[in-house]
């Protein structure tokens, strides 16, 4: 996520993801290595302003804030799953 602290694990020795190796100064040039090419693939914080903006948008598109959340959707569906949408969640 733009704006915390990367992460790096070691699937090969920790396919969980138990142990963040991204302080870890033995895995300093493979985090530097992964930095570069995902900067060489796109600006991480430009496309998560887009995304925020797609978002706010979306919203607007259906009415606004208060109106996306009377309709009670409780999650965001994965791909091939149809929305459930529920009323009263407060309750």
């Amino acid at each position: 996520y733009v704006h915390e602290a990367p992460q790096l694990f070691d699937l090969a020795n920790d396919p969980d993801e138990l142990v963040d190796q991204a302080e870890n100064p033995a895995y300093a040039a493979v985090r530097a290595a992964f930095e570069e090419r995902l900067r060489d693939l796109l600006d991480p914080e430009a496309v998560d302003a887009q995304a925020k903006a797609d978002q706010l948008a979306k919203v607007a598109d259906f009415g606004g804030e208060a109106a996306v959340l009377a309709r009670g959707l409780s999650n965001s569906p994965i791909p091939g799953e149809a929305p459930v949408f529920q009323r009263n969640l407060s309750n």
